[in-house]
């Protein structure tokens, strides 16, 4: 690499003043005009990224011109240079270079692979320096830097190549699915799968990259790259090798897409193979503080609260979905315990003092029931019916009530309603407890 001998930053420096204010894209051309000028352009411009003006300064000076010789070449250069208007729209953007790569590689197969920026900047660099771009019969000729015609030529060429990828160049909406790295890396890869059976991309075999955001651009590029055929012209198409491919742009791209949606899949399936659980980053967090809060592992930690919430869900399905719907009603259908002796008189005082519908009076007869045996009776009465159901515990049936002997000056049993008789009876009975 050549070394700078020469600190154009020096005042005393006559051609380093006039060098300074030369941007890239103008020092290189002026070089290319020096060896046209004074060496009949005997080898290429060389492509110096750190020294690029030292190199100029040094053919200058070497020169052994004046200086108004010096600055009447450097005031000429621009008569055979291609203005940076023309060129401006790939000089800086990758993926629009790539794109210019892809159909040089239509055209020729002399162009050096790429794998890296670099290499995209030395192919920029030969193509606008060192070789004469010129479209002829409807197809792109490279054509000796030496060639008269090469300003017109050049521009035109770009003006042309400058429409095309304007109308063809996709927009990044429509790939949206993209923005994420790991859909680049398998769209990418779904691509280079493809080459050997889409004559489409067979023109960018050559082009292999290592970086994601190299891979984005290129995988921009074969896009942008598909509906070329249709906008060169449709005499290219019969004059060119290969046969069109039938499927769509859009076609093509929802194949990555599956493709990668595919792929993501089989990632995540892997991953829970191998992890057996997958987990939000903020879950993962807090699983691991409260393992650390607990003393306890993640594995205890997960156990426990899988068994918490096993046990809470049941216990909720439990009462909401009982196996014996009807268990209340089955429940109250069941006579009552017969209160003992003791409870008997608290019972009955405060069923009277709190209006208890339903109210248990037992009594111990001095005589033998009807049929020669004793037992303890137990009525029931309904506050709103007032019918009367004496139940003996050793009987399995209902008895009937024993009714007084008829008074002349009572209404008779006959006369009386069945509602009259058992509320009187009740009343009687109740009464000999107070």
């Amino acid at each position: 690499m050549m070394q700078p001998t020469i600190d154009y930053n020096d005042n005393h420096s006559t051609i380093g003043k006039i060098v300074k204010g030369s941007n890239e894209y103008e020092t290189y051309w002026h070089i290319y005009n020096y060896r046209m000028s004074y060496e009949g352009f005997k080898g290429i411009v060389p492509r110096e990224p750190k020294f690029y003006k030292e190199i100029l300064i040094e053919l200058l000076e070497n020169s052994g011109k004046s200086k108004r010789e010096i600055e009447a070449l450097l005031k000429n250069t621009p008569r055979i240079l291609t203005p940076f208007q023309y060129v401006g729209w790939f000089y800086k953007d990758d993926r629009a270079s790539l794109w210019l790569k892809i159909v040089c590689n239509r055209f020729t197969n002399d162009m050096p692979p790429i794998s890296n920026k670099i290499d995209i900047r030395n192919f920029l660099h030969d193509l606008i320096y060192n070789s004469n771009i010129a479209i002829r019969n409807n197809a792109i000729n490279f054509i000796a830097p030496v060639y008269k015609q090469r300003k017109l030529d050049s521009i035109e060429s770009f003006k042309r190549l400058e429409k095309i990828y304007i109308k063809s160049k996709i927009d990044k909406r429509s790939v949206a699915f993209l923005r994420d790295n790991k859909n680049v890396e398998h769209a990418y890869n779904y691509i280079k799968d493809k080459v050997p059976t889409i004559s489409i991309l067979k023109h960018t075999q050559d082009i292999i990259f290592d970086t994601t955001s190299d891979k984005s651009n290129y995988i921009l590029a074969v896009l942008d790259y598909w509906n070329f055929e249709k906008l060169w012209g449709s005499n290219n198409l019969a004059q060119l090798n290969g046969k069109v491919d039938e499927q769509t742009r859009e076609e093509f791209i929802k194949k990555i897409k599956d493709a990668c949606n595919s792929k993501n899949s089989r990632d995540r399936a892997k991953k829970l193979k191998q992890t057996g659980i997958e987990l939000t980053k903020q879950n993962k967090e807090n699983l691991r503080y409260l393992a650390k809060s607990h003393g306890k592992t993640q594995q205890d930690i997960l156990n426990e609260l899988v068994g918490l919430a096993y046990n809470q869900t049941r216990n909720q399905e439990i009462q909401l979905n009982s196996s014996f719907p009807n268990q209340d009603a089955f429940f109250d259908s069941i006579p009552q315990t017969q209160p003992s002796s003791s409870q008997k008189e608290d019972g009955e005082t405060e069923a009277m003092s709190e209006d208890i519908s339903l109210i248990e009076v037992q009594e111990k007869p001095s005589s033998t029931c009807g049929d020669g045996t004793l037992g303890h009776s137990k009525i029931h009465i309904d506050e709103y019916a007032l019918n009367v159901t004496i139940e003996t515990s050793q009987n399995s049936g209902p008895v009937k009530p024993f009714y007084p002997q008829k008074s002349h000056d009572e209404q008779t049993i006959d006369e009386q309603s069945p509602a009259d008789f058992n509320a009187k009876f009740i009343a009687d009975k109740t009464g000999k407890f107070r």
